[in-house]
C-alpha cells in the first residue's frame, strides 16, 4: 500500500455519467394498453330521420319487437333490426296519415308530429304515443303476436270532443318544450303520470300542467276530467323552467328526475328528485330531494382545474341521463346495501356558470332508493316531527310560501294533516363520482346498467346518443343516437375484445366479457383461429439496462417490461424458488429480490404510467467466454393459484453486448504528492457493465460525483499503479501513476489586476500537471487555471471586480490554491477599474494618414495609471510600434519597416494590447494620391521643361511669320535674257515657266 493509504485520486470516466441512479426503466403508459379506436361492425338500422324515442316490446319467450320514433313515423323493428312495417303519425292534416282522422280535432295546416312520448303499457299488449301536434293528444295501438310476429291490429285516438277547452284539457298531454311520463296499470285501469316543460305561451292554450295524473277512460276516448296537477304558478313560468329528464316506478312510488333553478330568480341550476304515491291521486304525498354528484379531492385523487391552474373539488349539478337497477354484489357491498335493491344511476355534467348547458364534463353517481325513501322520511319528520325549529315546506313555485307546523301533541292520533301536502325536503342526498374523475373531458347523455354476476356493468355513450330505458331479456341492448338516424344492437357484454392491446389487460377484464389471448391478440374464443388461453401470459420485455458488460464481471441487469407478476406484488419473484429465470446469452442472472422491490408501483389512481422491473446480476463468466451479441431472456413460471391468472411464459429481447474493456491513456500521468489531481481513464469499452470502483495500489479511489477527499501530504515521490474495476473485473492502465513533491508558488506577474483585462502568469514548482489553480481576489469569484504555458508557469485569468463607486484604486488580496497543498498563496496587489481606450474617432473608423505623417493617436481613460504594473502594446499590421501613453492618449509611430498598402488594397488593422488582452482600433489607411520627395522634384521639373520648349516654339513660330509679311517685294526674274546668272537667283520659279 505503501503511500497510498493517506491519497487518493479523483477519477472522471469522460463522455458519461457513471451513476445507476440517474438511470430509470422507461414508464408505458396506461393508454397504450387499450386502443378504443378498433373498429367493431355492429347490426344496425337507418331510421332515416333523427331518432326521438324507443320502445322495447316482449313476450314470455323473450324481446319481440322494437318501435322506433321518429319525426311523423314509428318503426316497427324486428330484433335482428329489420324492419317489419310503418305507422305513418303525420303531417297532421295529411293525406297519407290515416290515424290522424282517428281525432276530431281541426288544424288550419299540416303540422308535423314530433313523438316525444312511446309507452309500453306494463299489464296490456298496448303502445301509447303521444305527439306534439293537435296540443299534445296521444293514441293507443293493439298490439297481435302471431307466429312470433308483431303487428299493431287497432289505433284508438285518446281524445273526447267535449270536456276540452283551452282552459282545461284532460286529454292534452305531451308539451312541445318535452314531456316524461310512467304509465302504472291497475286491474281496473291505467295511470299516467306526466311531467311538462311549459311556459306561458303553453300555459295560456291547452296546457298539459307541470306534473299531473291522469285516469285512461275504459272507453278509450280520453282521459279522465277529474285528475289532480301542479304547475308553476304564473309569475314563474318564464324565468322558473322545469327540465325533466327521466321517470320511473318502482314498488309504491312513481319518480321524476327534474333539473330547475335551485329558487326562483336564481341562475344556478341544480338536480331534483320527485316522488309520488301510487295509492293516491291528489299529490298530497308529492315530495322532492335535491341530488348533489360530486369529486371529492379530500377523498379521491385531486384534480386540477384547467381555468384557474388549482385543484378543486367539482359539482356536477345537471343531470343528463338515468337508469335504474340493481347493482352486482360488488357496487351493493361498497354502498352499504344489499343487491336486491333498486340503485338510481346517473350520468351528471358540470354546468357553465349561471346556465344548465353541460360543459364536457361528466361523472356517475349511485342513489340506492331506499336511502333515498329513508332520507325523505327523515326530512318529513324534521317537518311535522315535534323539537324542530320551524322549516319552510318550499316549492314556493308551485305554491305560496308556508312553514311546516309542527305537532305539539305526541300522542298517536296525533294531527296528521302536515303530511299531506307538497313539500320539498330540506336535505340532500349526497354521493361521489364513482369513476373517480376519470370522465373529465367527456360529456355523458345516455346511460344503461346492468348486473351481470357480481359485477355491474355501466354503458355509457357521450354526445347525444342513449340507451333504452328497459334492456333486453338475454344480455342485449339497443343503442341509437337522438342525433342520428341509426339505431344499432349492442350485447351488454360488450361490442368485442379486440380494444384491449395487451394480455394481461385482456386477461384481467371481466369474465362476463368472455375475452381470452389468441397469439398476438385479444378475442372471444370463436373468433380464435389458433391457442386461446384464459388463464396464463406470458411476460413481456421492453428496454433493459446496461446495454454492455465485461466478460467475466458481476454485472447487475435492470429489466423493465410488464406482466413481470400476477400480483400487485413489488417483489415479482418472491413465490417458489425458480419462478423467474434470467439468462443473458449462455450466462445465468441472479435476481436480487431486495432490489426490484424497491421499485415500488404507485397506486393506479396516482399515476397514469406504469412499469415492471426486474434486477439480476451476472454470474461470472468463465475463461472460454468470447465477447459478441447476446439476447436477454426472462422466464416467469407462476403456479396455478385460485385467481385465475398467472404469468407463464419467456420473452427476449436483443441488443446486449459482451466486451472486453481495455484501458490505453492514463492522464495526467503525474501529479502532486498532496493528491486532488483529476484523474481521467480512456480506453475502450469503459462505459460498459453497472458499477465501476478505481484503485491506486489497491485504494479505493472515489469516482467523479462521489465526496472527494482531501489527503495527508506525502513524504517522497514515488509510481503508483491504477486499475480500473468494472462490476468486480479488473483492467490496468498501461502506465504507473508519478507522484512528485507538491508545486509552490514564488510569485505573480503582473502586480496589479485590472477587470477584465489581461492574465497573471504563476512561477510554480515542479510542474503542475493540470489547470488546478484558483485566484479568488477581493470578490469572491474564482476563475479556473489554463494549462501550463512552461513546466514553471501557469496563466489564470482575472474576475471581475465589482466597483461600487467611482474610484481609481484599491487594494485586494489574490490567494492560490494548487492540488496537493494544504493551504493558499497569498499575495497583496492593486486592483484598477478595466481601462477603456476610444476606437480611431475618424469616419468609419478609418484613419486616413497625411502625406508624410507617420504617427497614429487614440484617446484613452486609465490606462495611463497601469503602465508601471502591466505590459501595454500596440500593434499596427501585427507589428510592435512601441506606444507611448501619456495622460489621456496613446501615440504611436508606424515601424519603418512598415509598408502600407496602396490604394484599393486591404487596411491596416491597428490594435492596443493590455498583457496580451487586445482591443481593435479601426482601419489605417494610405494616402489617397500621396507621392514622395524626389518623385515630386522630378515631376515638377519634367513639368517646367515642358511648359519652357512650348513658349520657346510657339515665339520661334511668331516670328518666321512677321518675317515672311513684311519683306519688301523683289524684280521679276530674267529667265528668258542673256544672263545665266539671273536664272541661278531665281531658282525653280524660271524652270517653272
Amino acid at each position: 500500500m505503501g503511500l497510498l493509504w493517506c491519497m487518493c485520486l479523483l477519477l472522471v470516466l469522460t463522455q458519461a455519467s457513471l451513476g445507476t441512479g440517474a438511470w430509470q426503466c422507461p414508464r408505458i403508459p396506461y393508454s397504450s394498453t387499450r386502443n378504443f379506436s378498433v373498429p367493431y361492425t355492429l347490426p344496425s338500422l337507418d331510421a332515416g330521420s333523427p331518432v326521438q324515442n324507443v320502445a322495447v316490446f316482449t313476450d314470455p319467450t323473450g324481446p319481440a319487437a322494437l318501435f322506433v320514433a321518429i319525426r311523423n313515423r314509428i318503426l316497427l323493428v324486428s330484433p335482428e333490426l329489420r324492419l317489419l312495417s310503418m305507422l305513418i303519425t303525420g303531417p297532421v292534416g295529411s293525406a297519407e296519415c290515416e290515424i290522424c282522422r282517428l281525432c276530431p280535432a281541426a288544424v288550419d295546416s299540416p303540422e308535423h308530429t314530433d313523438n316525444v312520448l312511446l309507452l309500453l303499457d306494463p299489464l296490456e299488449p298496448w303502445l301509447y304515443s303521444c305527439g306534439t301536434a293537435q296540443h299534445g293528444l296521444c293514441y293507443q295501438h293493439q298490439l297481435e303476436v302471431q307466429d312470433g310476429e308483431v303487428t299493431i291490429s287497432t289505433t284508438h285516438c285518446l281524445y273526447s270532443a267535449t270536456g276540452n277547452s283551452p282552459a282545461s284539457c284532460p286529454d292534452c298531454v305531451a308539451s312541445p318544450l318535452g314531456t316524461s311520463a310512467t304509465v302504472v296499470a291497475t286491474s281496473y285501469a291505467s295511470f299516467f303520470y306526466l311531467g311538462s316543460t311549459i311556459n306561458s305561451s303553453v300555459a295560456a292554450r291547452y296546457s298539459p300542467q307541470s306534473v299531473s295524473v291522469r285516469r285512461l277512460k275504459g272507453t278509450l276516448d280520453g282521459f279522465s276530467d277529474d285528475f289532480q296537477w301542479l304547475t308553476v304558478l304564473p309569475q314563474y313560468r318564464d324565468n322558473y323552467t322545469i327540465h325533466y329528464v327521466h321517470s320511473f316506478m318502482d314498488g309504491d312510488h312513481v319518480y321524476f328526475l327534474m333539473v330547475q333553478p335551485e329558487r326562483p330568480g336564481s341562475a344556478v341550476y341544480h338536480t331534483r328528485l320527485a316522488r309520488l304515491s301510487t295509492h293516491e291521486r291528489n299529490l298530497r304525498h308529492y315530495r322532492e330531494l335535491v341530488l348533489d354528484c360530486r369529486f371529492e379531492s379530500k377523498r379521491r385523487r385531486r384534480r386540477r382545474s384547467s381555468e384557474e391552474g388549482v385543484e378543486r373539488d367539482v359539482a356536477y349539478n345537471v343531470l343528463q341521463a338515468a337508469h335504474t337497477a340493481r347493482p352486482g354484489a360488488r357496487l351493493a357491498r361498497d354502498l352499504g346495501i344489499n343487491d336486491t335493491d333498486t340503485v338510481l344511476f346517473g350520468a351528471f355534467a358540470e354546468s357553465h356558470t349561471e346556465s344548465r348547458v353541460p360543459r364536457a364534463d361528466s361523472a356517475v353517481c349511485a342513489f340506492p332508493l331506499r336511502l333515498l325513501n329513508q332520507a325523505m322520511e327523515e326530512g318529513m319528520e324534521k317537518c311535522c316531527g315535534t323539537g324542530h325549529q320551524p322549516l319552510l315546506r318550499g316549492l314556493s313555485f308551485f305554491q305560496p310560501v308556508e312553514y311546516c307546523p309542527h305537532n305539539v301533541s305526541p300522542l298517536p292520533l296525533a294531527n296528521t294533516s302536515c303530511w299531506d301536502k307538497p313539500t320539498l325536503v330540506p336535505a340532500a342526498s349526497h354521493k361521489v363520482d364513482l369513476f373517480n374523475g376519470q370522465l373529465a373531458g367527456v360529456l355523458l347523455t345516455s346511460i344503461f346498467v346492468t348486473a351481470l354476476g357480481d359485477v355491474t356493468v355501466a354503458h355509457l355513450a357521450p354526445t347525444s346518443s342513449h340507451w333504452p330505458t328497459s334492456p333486453w331479456g338475454t344480455p342485449r341492448a339497443m343503442l341509437t343516437s337522438a342525433l342520428c338516424p341509426q339505431v344499432w344492437h349492442l350485447n351488454v357484454t360488450g361490442p368485442g375484445c379486440r380494444h384491449f392491446s395487451t394480455c394481461q389487460r385482456c386477461l384481467r377484464a371481466e369474465r362476463f366479457m368472455g375475452c381470452g389471448w389468441c397469439s398476438d391478440g385479444c378475442t372471444h374464443q370463436h373468433e380464435c383461429h389458433g391457442p386461446w388461453v384464459q388463464d396464463s401470459c406470458p411476460p413481456v420485455l421492453t428496454d433493459f439496462h446496461p446495454r454492455s458488460a465485461p466478460l467475466r464481471g458481476r454485472t447487475r441487469v435492470t429489466l423493465c417490461g410488464m406482466t413481470f407478476r400476477s400480483r400487485p406484488d413489488p417483489d415479482p419473484c418472491r413465490s417458489a424458488p425458480g419462478t423467474c429465470r434470467v439468462t443473458v446469452g449462455q450466462r445465468g442472472c441472479t435476481v436480487l429480490p431486495e432490489e426490484s422491490k424497491s421499485h415500488r408501483p404507485l397506486p393506479a389512481y396516482r399515476r397514469k404510467d406504469f412499469v415492471d422491473v426486474l434486477v439480476c446480476e451476472l454470474e461470472p463468466g468463465g475463461p472460454t467466454a468470447a465477447e459478441g451479441p447476446a439476447d436477454v431472456v426472462l422466464t416467469v413460471e407462476e403456479p396455478a393459484g385460485l385467481s385465475g391468472f398467472r404469468v407463464h411464459g419467456s420473452a427476449t429481447l436483443g441488443g446486449f453486448l459482451f466486451v472486453e474493456p481495455r484501458v490505453s491513456v492514463l492522464h495526467p500521468p503525474f501529479g502532486p504528492q498532496g493528491g486532488g489531481t483529476t484523474l481521467s481513464l480512456h480506453g475502450t469499452h469503459l462505459l460498459a457493465g453497472s458499477s465501476w470502483q478505481v484503485m491506486v495500489n489497491g485504494s479505493a479511489c472515489p469516482v467523479a460525483g462521489q465526496p472527494r477527499y482531501i489527503p495527508a501530504p506525502s513524504l517522497r515521490a514515488q509510481h503508483a499503479w491504477v486499475s480500473l474495476w468494472i462490476d468486480g473485473e479488473e483492467f490496468s492502465a498501461p502506465l504507473p501513476f508519478q507522484y512528485r513533491p507538491d508545486p509552490s508558488v514564488s510569485a505573480i506577474v503582473p502586480s496589479c489586476i485590472s477587470t477584465g483585462a489581461g492574465a497573471h502568469h504563476l512561477t510554480s514548482l515542479p510542474c503542475h500537471p493540470s489547470p488546478c489553480a484558483t485566484l479568488v481576489p477581493a470578490s469572491p469569484c474564482p476563475q479556473e487555471c489554463e494549462s501550463p504555458l512552461l513546466p514553471t508557469r501557469v496563466l489564470c485569468r482575472s474576475p471581475a471586480f465589482p466597483f461600487e463607486s467611482k474610484v481609481e484604486m484599491t487594494p485586494g488580496n489574490l490567494s492560490v490554491l494548487l492540488d496537493g497543498a494544504t493551504g493558499r498563496w497569498l499575495f497583496r496587489l492593486l486592483y484598477y477599474p478595466r481601462p477603456k481606450v476610444f476606437p480611431l474617432e475618424q469616419e468609419g473608423g478609418h484613419l486616413h494618414l497625411k502625406p508624410g505623417d507617420d504617427e497614429i493617436k487614440v484617446h484613452q481613460l486609465g490606462l495611463d495609471a497601469v503602465t508601471t504594473c502591466m505590459n501595454i502594446t500596440m500593434m499596427v499590421g501585427g507589428r510592435d510600434c512601441h506606444p507611448n501613453v501619456l495622460k489621456n492618449e496613446v501615440t504611436c509611430r508606424l515601424p519603418r519597416e512598415l509598408r502600407l498598402p496602396q490604394a484599393g488594397a486591404p487596411p491596416v488593422l491597428p490594435q492596443i494590447c493590455v498583457n496580451s488582452a487586445c482591443e481593435a482600433l479601426g482601419w489605417v489607411l494610405s494616402p489617397a494620391a500621396s507621392l514622395d520627395l524626389a518623385s515630386s522634384l522630378a515631376l515638377g521639373t519634367s513639368v517646367t521643361l515642358l511648359v519652357c520648349g512650348i513658349l520657346a516654339a510657339v515665339l520661334l513660330l511668331l516670328v518666321w511669320v512677321l518675317v515672311r509679311v513684311w519683306r519688301p517685294a523683289a524684280p521679276p526674274c530674267p529667265c528668258s535674257g542673256p544672263h545665266p546668272a539671273a536664272w541661278r537667283t531665281c531658282g525653280r520659279s524660271c524652270w517653272r515657266k
